[in-house]
């Protein structure tokens, strides 16, 4: 495909925009994520005190979700067929050069946020840039969803401030290059601004899905739970409201002689007398909040069933959780991390393939063999990690060095300085050399 000219770059980026999904359900999400949850019903009569206590019944665990899992996706290594070890070549220098220890975390949080986020590639000096971005602020347009590796456009939208103020850019990338574009902001035209050429021959943008089906359905872990986040608030303002009218014993008393416009002077240093017979005093039953308290715990129990969370993570106690246990509680959370890092693996592999290509390393581009190593997140001790590999290495002939890497927390870069580390001498094999040269006729 050639290079497109002014006009026509102005007129397909106006055709993707115009097919941008609506942004309502990413607004709406993002909002959860953020706290600013939608609030319980209110009748129109409701005071300042009763809207108080609906907006301090949210309680974020969209939030929680979020979070666990991402904390659980982070990349520490890329194994590339075209080099022995992995380590050199084959992209992963280009991860460093781009601090993408760092930024990586915000490509994989809005993949999970919104159900599917991005990752741009352009040449730069002196590696090729990589740019992460969320689904608000890029789209891309593909021949066939289902099947196409790279998207034929994709459009990035931003602000960019002048001495007049902010201006609304556009980047639309295709197979040859990147066309940059302004906005009206009254009337939403574009405007040409300027053409980069990449001549990478594919439109270097890479889809990060998470659990994606044949339809095209991508939820992510936010959207699924946003029916139980607002049971939750629910259940925590009418816990808070019989805290607030009836947790309390509501004292009573009748026939009590009082002056007009009194009130009996109860309270918990008062002593209440009446010299009438008539007098009666007594109190009502406080709430028991009991109820109120077991909805809470089983709403969390379902957001626990339906995110697979360890309940221990939900609930905050740890009481009499063995070692297995908890290792057996963390089970279904790792399924869930396993089958993102496989959809997430292969995206970055298509990133780092990209940078190669950017970078004229064909080798690097044609591996189709290479993988990313993700970091061990797992609740298994270090002693017991060590104990099963070593039984691994001395039981079924394991070379030791292909268990560094097993190891957690341990990461490429480490395993590199170990190799490259001398080997430590044998004691017995310097004890006999010096014998010998010592006693060189015995």
């Amino acid at each position: 495909m050639a290079v497109l000219s002014q006009r026509d770059a102005t007129d397909v980026a106006a055709r993707v925009i115009a097919m941008w999904p609506d942004q309502d359900h990413n607004d709406h999400v993002h909002r959860y994520v953020k706290g600013q949850h939608d609030l319980p019903y209110a009748p129109k009569t409701a005071k300042a005190h009763y809207l108080w206590l609906l907006r301090k019944a949210r309680t974020n665990w969209c939030r929680l979700i979020l979070d666990l899992m991402a904390q659980n996706l982070y990349v520490d290594g890329y194994r590339a067929a075209s080099t022995p070890d992995g380590t050199e070549g084959g992209g992963w220098s280009y991860w460093t050069a781009n601090r993408m220890a760092r930024r990586q975390t915000g490509v994989h949080r809005s993949a999970l946020e919104y159900g599917h986020s991005f990752a741009a590639v352009t040449p730069g000096d002196p590696v090729p840039l990589i740019r992460g971005a969320s689904p608000r602020t890029m789209t891309a347009v593909y021949a066939d969803e289902n099947t196409d590796e790279w998207p034929v456009y994709a459009v990035a939208r931003g602000t960019s401030w002048g001495p007049t103020g902010p201006a609304q850019v556009f980047r639309l990338y295709d197979d040859q290059a990147v066309y940059f574009l302004a906005g009206d902001q009254r009337t939403g035209e574009l405007s040409y601004v300027e053409t980069r050429e990449h001549g990478l021959g594919v439109c270097p943008v890479v889809k990060f899905s998470d659990n994606e089906d044949l339809d095209g359905e991508r939820p992510g872990v936010v959207a699924p739970i946003i029916d139980v986040q607002d049971r939750y608030n629910l259940s925590v303002f009418q816990l808070m409201m019989a805290q607030e009218h009836g947790a309390h014993r509501q004292r009573w008393a009748a026939g009590l002689e009082l002056d007009d416009g009194n009130e009996p002077p109860i309270g918990p240093d008062r002593l209440l007398h009446s010299d009438s017979p008539e007098t009666r005093f007594g109190s009502f039953d406080a709430t028991d909040l009991a109820g109120y308290v077991a909805a809470l715990e089983q709403v969390l129990r379902h957001l626990a069933a339906l995110t697979q969370t360890p309940p221990h993570t939900l609930s905050g106690s740890l009481t009499n959780l063995a070692a297995d246990a908890l290792d057996e509680a963390e089970q279904g959370l790792q399924r869930r991390v396993g089958e993102r890092r496989t959809s997430y693996g292969e995206s970055w592999g298509q990133v780092l393939r990209l940078c190669s290509l950017a970078a004229g390393d064909t080798a690097g581009w044609s591996d189709m063999a290479a993988e990313v190593r993700w970091r061990d997140t797992g609740t298994r001790s270090l002693a017991a990690v060590v104990d099963a590999w070593g039984k691994a290495v001395t039981m079924l002939g394991v070379p030791a060095a292909a268990t560094w890497e097993r190891l957690p927390g341990v990461t490429d870069n480490d395993v590199k300085r170990w190799q490259d580390m001398p080997a430590e001498p044998d004691g017995h094999a310097l004890l006999a050399d010096v014998l010998g040269r010592a006693n060189p006729g015995g």
